[in-house]
């Protein structure tokens, strides 16, 4: 089988798996809007994203050093080394973490700090072997344990909350997300079989030193990205309250949640198929891969676009509790949307960068784009209100991916013709058109709703067959079938 039957192969078992991932986490959005009181919703969610940039900024560097080695140093030791360097670094960053966060609490009285380090023990160890399953091709082990803590994290907040009524506490969805993904860390120990390989003896230093070559400009890579993906949020609680960001927050997570498992599950397909080609045959090898990842994602990515535009209003009245006001939050997924199409356009311009280890750019890049959003976030929030911050979003992003573009294609940059493209777009806008009509009938909502996602999907595959763009994939999934 080609490379690029592999990768679109990879690609397609993983996107409908994340997918339903991100329907998920939608729902445990929706879900707490309905048990928690705004507030309370603004605080669970301000602790979340606060693990995540401290993942990003903490652990990351040593995340993506760990995912560009695995693949070679799993096949001199069956990890050993690599695994037992890496299980000492979390180790050294948990426990950093963790003083930090008992003498906060300790000092403020707020225990709140406490929710926070054990949600970024299980969250950091989840992700990063998580990264390791996927590079070493145990494709169905990630998507099992990825589901698993997706489901986990709705079932278990459900129960808590009904067994601790407390609508003002945000304890229930804290306790939730650290069982779903400690239980999903579980799991990836057991599936790579950390117990038998990882010994603190068998710390390497030589790799060490590899992780912070590689990986230390991305710790200035992961803040100016954290910066970008999340300084929206910080700025929307300073110029307003917890109330309003409850708001923002909760539609900014049906884009973001949906949009990042649509990425996340076609780069997981596509980056190992990339880097086998580098390592095998260079740029050569290499650069068809891109090409075809990229136009995987424009397929999935453009329409999701013009759908969750088209249907932001009704989706937003469905999945949140209107009577809290919720749905005046509505624009606010079409514009994350936007952002995030740009966003996962730019990790693709970056595979260059990554590829040849020249991460410095990458970091003079972002922290750029990061200076872009930080301005145009705070004047379109003075000026259009909260969802200024989902606009600003969309400014950076664009800059961030035409910055890159400009000086990355002295290397080598991905490839969509332009016919190719005209195809995809022109398909998604009647697939928005489609859907947004059926967003004004005079039914109820749900049923708009409904119709509006049915015709738009309807409408895009019919268009993108027609047009021939989708003609392959659409004969590789008859044959799917008929098997």
């Amino acid at each position: 089988m080609s490379g690029k039957n592999t990768m679109t192969r990879d690609a397609m078992l993983f996107l409908p798996a994340k997918i339903i991932e991100g329907l998920l986490i939608i729902a445990c959005s929706s879900l707490y809007t309905h048990l928690f009181l705004k507030s309370t919703v603004g605080t669970f969610n301000f602790v979340n994203f606060n693990v995540q940039i401290a993942y990003l900024v903490l652990a990351g560097w040593m995340a993506n050093a760990a995912t560009r080695y695995v693949g070679e140093e799993y096949h001199k030791d069956q990890g050993r080394g690599l695994f037992s360097t890496v299980a000492t670094i979390y180790m050294i960053i948990c426990g950093a973490v963790a003083v930090f966060c008992c003498v906060a609490a300790a000092v403020t009285r707020d225990p709140l700090y406490l929710g926070f380090m054990v949600m970024f023990f299980s969250y950091t160890i989840f992700q990063i072997l998580n990264s390791a399953l996927i590079q070493l091709g145990r494709m169905k082990a990630s998507i099992v344990l990825s589901l698993t803590s997706a489901v986990l994290k709705l079932a278990v907040a459900y129960a808590l909350v009904y067994g601790m009524n407390n609508p003002a506490s945000p304890f229930p969805a804290i306790a939730a997300n650290t069982v779903a993904d400690g239980i999903a860390g579980i799991g990836a120990v057991v599936a790579l079989s950390l117990p038998v390989v990882v010994r603190l003896q068998f710390f390497s230093k030589e790799l060490f030193r590899k992780f912070l070559k590689y990986g230390l400009p991305l710790m200035g890579v992961s803040i100016s990205v954290a910066l970008l993906n999340q300084i929206d949020k910080y700025l929307v609680v300073g110029f307003f309250n917890m109330d309003v960001y409850g708001i923002y927050s909760s539609n900014n997570s049906i884009s973001s949640g949906l949009f990042t498992m649509i990425s996340v599950g076609i780069m997981r397909g596509v980056y190992p198929a990339v880097l086998r080609g580098w390592r095998e045959g260079g740029q050569a090898a290499a650069k068809p891969l891109l090409d075809q990842g990229v136009r995987l994602y424009l397929l999935i990515a453009v329409p999701a676009v013009a759908g969750l535009a088209a249907v932001s209003l009704p989706m937003s009245q469905l999945l949140f509790d209107v009577t809290k006001g919720y749905d005046i939050g509505a624009p606010v997924i079409a514009y994350t949307a936007l952002a995030m199409l740009f966003m996962g356009l730019t990790e693709y311009a970056n595979k260059a960068y990554e590829l040849e280890q020249s991460t410095g750019h990458v970091l003079q890049n972002s922290a750029i784009a990061a200076v872009i959003k930080v301005v145009s976030s705070i004047i379109l929030l003075q000026t259009v209100g909260f969802v200024g911050g989902a606009i600003g979003s969309v400014v950076a992003f664009a800059s961030y991916f035409i910055i890159t573009c400009l000086r990355v294609r002295r290397r080598f940059l991905f490839r969509v013709p332009m016919l190719r493209l005209v195809r995809i777009v022109g398909s998604a806008v009647l697939c928005g058109a489609a859907a947004y009509g059926c967003t004004l009938l005079p039914i109820a909502n749900v049923l708009r709703l409904a119709l509006a996602v049915f015709s738009g999907a309807a409408v895009y595959a019919c268009a993108i067959i027609l047009s021939g763009e989708g003609r392959e994939e659409f004969h590789a999934v008859m044959r799917k079938i008929r098997r």
